[in-house]
Order: C-alpha cells, then sequence, then structure tokens
C-alpha cells in the first residue's frame, strides 16, 4: 500500500487536527474503532498496518471519535467512518429507536450488564468502504454503543457485508452458545509518542505479530485489547474494551447481550 506512504500519514494527521477537538472520553473509543476496523475487516491486511494504526491514533487520541482505515487486498482498499458528539444519544431507548430508522432492523442491546456496567452513550454512524481511488463500493449503519464509566466497554453492531474480509485475528479462546459462535481475541498494544522510538525487543514483537505499536501518545503506554464477536440474525456483533476486562469477562457480557429481548 504504498499510497499510504509518510507523507501521506502526516497529511491525514494533519487534517484530523485541524477538523478536531480534545475529548477525553473519545480516547479509548477511538482505540476500539481503530482496532475494529483494522483487526476486525482486515483480512489478508499484508501491509505495514501498524503504521496506519500509528497515525490513526495520532488523530483519535485528541479527536472527538473519527476512524479512517486502509485494508489490502480484494475491492475494497478502506474502511471510513465518523461520528460527532451532536450525534451521540444518552439512552439505550434512544439508540434503538435511531438503530431502528437509520438501519430498519432493531439490534440487541442491554441497559446494563451484570457486572454492574450500563449503558453510557451511543450512536449509528455511517460506513463507507472505498476503493484505492477513494470512491465509495458500499455504505451501511453501524451502531455503537459504550457503557460504563470513560466508555470501558463498548457494543458494535452491522448487518453482515459480503464484500468485507472476514477478521484474521488468532482466537484465543471459543465458546458456543445457544447455537451461537463467540470468538474472543485478544492483541497488544504499544502507544508511544510521535518521536519514541520503539526497543529492539518490542520492534521484534512487532515484526511476529505479537504486538501492535502506534505513536502519537503523549507517553509510553501499554494496553491489551480484548474482544469477543459473534453473528447472530445476520448482524455482525462485536464487544471490546481495552481496559481490563479479560475474555471470559467479555464472553459473559457477550451472552446477556443474545439473551437480551
Amino acid at each position: 500500500m504504498d499510497n499510504f506512504g509518510d507523507d501521506r500519514l502526516k497529511q491525514i494527521i494533519k487534517t484530523g487536527l485541524d477538523q478536531i477537538k480534545q475529548d477525553e472520553q473519545a480516547e479509548n473509543r477511538c482505540l476500539r474503532e481503530i482496532h475494529k476496523k483494522i483487526e476486525m475487516r482486515s483480512g489478508i491486511m499484508m501491509f505495514s498496518k501498524k503504521r496506519m494504526v500509528a497515525a490513526l491514533a495520532a488523530i483519535c487520541t485528541i479527536t472527538v471519535m473519527g476512524t479512517a482505515t486502509a485494508i489490502a487486498g480484494g475491492k475494497i482498499t478502506g474502511l471510513l467512518s465518523s461520528t460527532y458528539r451532536d450525534e451521540v444519544v444518552h439512552s439505550k431507548a434512544e439508540l434503538i429507536q435511531l438503530a431502528g430508522s437509520q438501519m430498519g432492523t432493531t439490534p440487541k442491546l442491554v441497559d446494563a450488564f451484570s457486572n454492574g456496567l450500563s449503558f453510557n452513550e451511543g450512536s449509528v454512524t455511517k460506513v463507507n468502504g472505498v476503493d484505492e481511488n477513494q470512491n465509495p463500493l458500499i455504505t451501511y449503519p453501524e451502531v455503537y454503543a459504550a457503557y460504563g464509566d470513560n466508555n470501558r466497554v463498548s457494543l458494535s453492531i452491522h448487518e453482515h457485508q459480503d464484500m468485507i474480509p472476514q477478521e484474521t485475528s488468532a482466537v484465543k479462546k471459543q465458546d458456543i452458545y445457544q447455537d451461537i459462535t463467540l470468538k474472543a481475541c485478544e492483541d497488544n498494544y504499544l502507544f508511544l509518542p510521535p518521536d519514541a522510538k520503539p526497543s529492539a525487543e518490542d520492534s521484534k514483537l512487532e515484526e511476529e505479530g505479537k504486538l501492535m505499536i502506534s505513536y502519537g501518545s503523549d507517553k509510553e503506554e501499554r494496553m491489551i485489547f480484548r474482544n469477543v464477536s459473534w453473528s447472530e440474525n445476520g448482524m455482525e456483533y462485536l464487544i471490546s474494551s481495552f481496559d481490563g476486562l479479560s475474555c471470559d469477562d467479555l464472553i459473559g457480557m457477550a451472552k446477556e447481550v443474545i439473551d437480551a429481548k
């Protein structure tokens, strides 16, 4: 993906920074969105996806929920989406109504999980799948719901799209619940300041696919991103967190979503 060289990445960052404002709660949302767009939809992404994550993280750590991701292989080479604060709702009922009007169907959501994490905010975003020339190929809505303080856990839902490559993350744990297969994955992230250089050990882990290195944070920070995905009634669900919840925790929460009426 030579089109996404250093100069273009810098321009992406500059453009994003010129258009957005800082929002503390948006940071975790953006990190989840970046990962989701890359890991859950990247298919055979063979170019240096970490560099793209790096550029996007630099934007999203000070953005109001905006993402852009490149995908290699196939006809779709990018997924673009954005959400702005004036589009966010703060009750499950409002989000369900919004989803019904924009998606034509009502995905499963919960008010609160048994672990005490309750609905905080949500939105319906429009995702555009584009080719290498940025020509739109598909457009579809996606529901996003955040739970807990600082949006500790996110749940995203969209209709299955045949044109989008399937996930490639190694499955750490798998469970079957009510004939639905739940796949749990986790990835290690290292966030570094823009001009910082990773250690030789971290660079080796990145080359081996065991670490995702991203640049643009104000300090060095390590995080583990965990997510559980499943398909139900033609809808794709993903529940995820950067905030210490285990795969078992997320699988349990996924089951509560499946049980929702």
